[in-house]
């Protein structure tokens, strides 16, 4: 019987030709999957990026889906400025198109662009390798890398590079942000999405810190707190969500630079319609199964486990019988690299 934990497709990656050169590894194999993956307190982790400690299991995977979804939602499309991604991407006679997606994750976003772009090769990239269910475009393939030893090997191969959520793995993100720069086509655009992990009040002001039984006091915003200070200690870029913007306009590359921020409230104890409704109950389970996802992170910080275990058992109760009305700001940067 299959471990549901290697069930993935084997040939994601090395199968798909003429996309842009390849990373500095191709997963092909179940066998080198479990070298990519490691058990750690009970979830199942990447082995190559100790600053990245979320976990890379099929349960994690889900939730990644689920985000996309939330990010799809809010947007109203896959991507942030439409018409320079659509600009980028239209089709030239003797021009190839190609779309980087760096820590692809499930590989959600870069499966949806293949599809809405047939005509453009697309290249996910990741700590490991996702689990496909179904078949995967042709002109779609994933590749194992750790975005902080750089990407020498695609310099100007991409006309739209998106990265999304990955600011706890990269260790310095103006660095980052310039490595993707050199990756780009001229005319090209890059694309950035990350939720905070400060939360804010029902009037959208930050919440402040508070220790337990004092006013404004809500474990759901302890455990954020715990994970924002555990990311931070492991070396991780976690107030890019905040700052990109400030680093794009400040890289001499770029240009068009813009930002757009959504606040979701966690959980439908506020919601205008039917879609913003749905949006925030799917952010609820999305943060449940985060605040699950935290346990290594925590633990490895020198937590107790019973420590962990109040803290999540306290939040998610708090989550699920809507205690502690809160929003969660998600951010969305995006800018062009110059012409030569």
């Amino acid at each position: 019987m299959s471990n549901p934990e290697n069930d993935t497709t084997d040939d994601a990656t090395t199968t798909r030709s003429g996309s842009p050169v390849p990373s500095l590894y191709s997963f092909s194999s179940s066998v080198d999957e479990r070298l990519l993956l490691r058990q750690v307190y009970g979830r199942i982790l990447n082995s190559q990026n100790d600053t990245y400690f979320l976990p890379a299991d099929l349960e994690e995977h889900r939730r990644l889906d689920l985000q996309h979804h939330i990010y799809t939602l809010s947007l109203g499309s896959l991507y942030p400025a439409p018409d320079l991604v659509r600009k980028a991407l239209q089709p030239q006679p003797g021009k190839s198109r190609a779309i980087l997606d760096v820590g692809t994750g499930s590989g959600s976003w870069a499966i949806d662009m293949a599809r809405e772009f047939p005509h453009c090769e697309v290249v996910g990239i990741d700590l490991v390798p996702p689990r496909i269910q179904g078949e995967l475009p042709i002109n779609c393939r994933f590749e194992i890398d750790d975005a902080n030893l750089g990407f020498a090997h695609y310099r100007e191969s991409f006309d739209v590079i998106h990265a999304r959520a990955v600011s706890a793995g990269i260790r310095d993100y103006p660095w980052f942000l310039n490595e993707l720069a050199q990756c780009l086509r001229p005319g090209g655009v890059l694309l950035l999405g990350d939720g905070e992990m400060q939360l804010y009040d029902q009037d959208k002001k930050p919440l402040a810190y508070t220790e337990p039984g004092r006013p404004g006091f809500s474990w759901i915003h302890r455990i954020f707190f715990a994970g924002y200070n555990a990311m931070k200690n492991r070396g991780g870029s976690i107030d890019s969500a905040s700052m990109s913007p400030t680093w794009l306009r400040a890289n001499t590359l770029f240009t068009d630079v813009g930002w757009h921020k959504i606040f979701i409230p966690i959980g439908p104890w506020t919601y205008q319609d039917e879609r913003s409704r749905v949006l925030a109950e799917m952010l609820r389970m999305n943060c449940l199964s985060y605040i699950s996802g935290l346990g290594p992170l925590l633990l490895s910080e020198g937590y107790l486990p019973e420590s962990v275990e109040e803290l999540q058992q306290k939040a998610k109760a708090e989550l699920q019988e809507l205690r502690v009305r809160v929003f969660s700001r998600w951010n969305f940067a995006w800018a062009v690299k110059k012409s030569a």
